[in-house]
């Protein structure tokens, strides 16, 4: 690593961009080298630079920085020998134990070794984005067990959505569940529905305590509302499966906030028709692991870089400000997990079909929403067709379609050219009996 700073310099020379080295900072994934560029430099030229300067350097995920209020940029080389950031250790820290956020979780640490500490009530919401083995699961995981570690069952309850049946397994009869993992695909859809049911019935509960918000109101009344987290591993599958699902999540993104209701979306797959213009929107705190390619970096982000990313937590965080940081993820294993929520095991049962909220008022009670019907059947056979319509892609659709016009337009020919035929038919017959006639009268 002190070969790649001392090498830096002169092939930025090469390249012709000159300056001076400023401070170093090692951390436990790279080493951050400060460098002032001389006058009449442009950072955009560097930016051009970085593929060719990496190769030269004979390292790769070299990335560049401006440093705000400062006339020094920051060089990030990855370390020869990367180390993890262990998530037990992290919580025991100053910055966790004394931090007085509502619902603070641990993204990790900077690229200095520093924690990174957010409060979910105020981003309000996380999209998350990531590869396949780019610690998106991990990072979720560690997300959970900050608010559990802050939070008593009383103060928080989740609500976990794992199309993929293993992720979130071991959550499963815990006191902080609202009700058990969703697994199932329609499930999850009514699920939302009843979220969107429950932040209107907050609501009408403000109203009549003369609050703005869950802070408000538990500060006025002896009963507490509880917060309410929704973490969705892999809403790409949802989306598929239910268009709808992206209306429920807007409306929610857009004012669940206030009600204590806040969502954390993960997806590996950013593209454009999974996060839409109105789901970014609505999420303007973002965290990207690793991606393929810089499309979906520049969905996700609006910018470019999340697809040199290392790999392992590395990962970039977009906070609700605009402001871009390289964050680095906390290891957290599956037995610190278990050791974490082995106090609060419970059984949690599957609420009632059917949900009626009442408000409780100083002279009557007041009925905020009808009854909401779960659909837990099998799926028929034109939500199959329809799935599966969905999976196979444009250009499939396109090939099947133009198939289909065709074999409609050749049966139609063909349904003219005998209708012809029999026209024609018809008429000869009808000629020869009428000369048969003539001449049987002659």
């Amino acid at each position: 690593m002190q070969e790649l700073e001392e090498k830096l310099p002169s092939v930025l020379a090469n390249f012709g961009i000159y300056g001076s080295l400023g401070a170093q900072y090692k951390g436990p994934l790279v080493t951050q080298v400060e460098f002032e560029l001389c006058k009449g430099s442009k950072f955009a030229t560097v930016e051009k630079l970085m593929k060719d300067i990496a190769r030269e350097l004979g390292v790769s995920g070299i990335r560049a920085t401006e440093i705000p209020n400062s006339t020094y940029i920051c060089f990030e080389l990855p370390n020869l020998t990367p180390q993890s950031v262990p998530f037990l250790a992290l919580t025991e820290q100053a910055e966790f134990t004394d931090s007085t956020y509502d619902l603070p979780i641990c993204i990790g640490v900077n690229m200095r070794g520093i924690p990174v500490m957010k409060n979910l009530a105020k981003m309000p919401h996380l999209l998350v984005a990531g590869t396949t083995g780019s610690g998106k699961s991990v990072g979720l995981n560690s997300f959970i067990l900050s608010l559990i570690k802050k939070k008593t069952p009383q103060e928080l309850k989740f609500v976990l959505i794992d199309p993929k049946r293993i992720e979130f397994s071991m959550y499963n009869n815990q006191a902080y569940m609202l009700r058990p993992v969703i697994t199932e695909m329609s499930t999850a859809s009514a699920c939302l529905a009843e979220l969107v049911v429950e932040m209107n019935a907050r609501y009408a509960k403000f109203e009549k305590s003369i609050a703005r918000n869950i802070s408000e109101y538990n500060a006025k009344n002896t009963i507490k509302l509880p917060y309410i987290v929704c973490v969705i591993d892999e809403f790409a599958d949802l989306m598929l499966f239910d268009k709808t699902v992206e209306k429920q999540v807007q409306i929610l993104a857009q004012k669940a906030r206030a009600a204590g209701i806040h969502l954390l979306i993960a997806t590996q797959r950013p593209s454009v028709d999974i996060i839409t213009g109105s789901v970014k929107a609505n999420l303007p705190t973002r965290l990207s692991y690793k991606v393929a390619s810089a499309t979906d970096s520049m969905t996700i982000l609006n910018t470019t870089g999340a697809e040199n990313l290392l790999g392992r937590g590395d990962s970039l965080l977009l906070e609700e400000n605009g402001t871009l940081t390289r964050v680095l993820g906390a290891y957290v294993s599956d037995d610190d997990i278990m050791q974490t929520l082995e106090p609060y095991r419970c059984e949690i049962k599957e609420p009632q079909p059917t949900n009626v909220v009442v408000v409780n008022g100083d002279n009557n009670n007041v009925t905020v929403q009808q009854t909401i019907k779960q659909e837990q059947k099998k799926p028929t056979i034109w939500a199959r067709i329809a799935d599966w319509w969905n999976r196979i892609g444009r250009r499939r659709q396109n090939q099947i379609i133009n198939w289909l016009l065709t074999l409609i337009f050749a049966a139609f020919q063909a349904k003219n050219a005998s209708q012809k035929a029999r026209s024609t038919t018809a008429t000869v017959r009808k000629i020869t009996s009428t000369t048969k006639k003539t001449t049987s009268r002659r």
